[in-house]
């Protein structure tokens, strides 16, 4: 079994705020950098080093997620998560090498206040 860990988010700021935004930039917190990259009329997030996924906390996640949503003004989700590759659906003999497990922590900001 191979653990795929991830840390992700999506910023959805204004034209103008996108506008302004580089093609890609860091985002710092603590020791974490995030990577912004624009993607779709949206900026996305991703924490820069796998170690850093597995490591990070729900509350940092939680936290990077309110800072973002303060610097955009504007509504930004973020996600922290695990999956689970393993073999599944053996018929027949074969097997498929697949997601067979998964765990997500969500958090949603809008201007510097959790959206619930």
């Amino acid at each position: 079994m191979d653990y795929e860990y991830s840390v992700i988010g999506s910023i959805s700021c204004s034209e103008d705020a996108l506008a302004r935004e580089k093609e890609s930039s860091e985002f710092m917190f603590k020791s974490y950098t995030f990577l912004l990259r624009k993607f779709n009329k949206q900026i996305s997030a991703r924490l820069c080093n796998c170690a850093d996924c597995q490591n990070i906390s729900e509350e940092d996640v939680k936290e990077v997620c309110k800072q973002l949503s303060i610097k955009f003004v504007c509504p930004v989700s973020m996600r922290k998560g695990y999956e689970v590759y393993g073999n599944a659906n053996v018929f027949n003999g074969g097997s498929d090498y697949e997601i067979i497990e998964e765990k997500w922590f969500k958090v949603e900001f809008d201007n510097g206040f959790e959206k619930r």
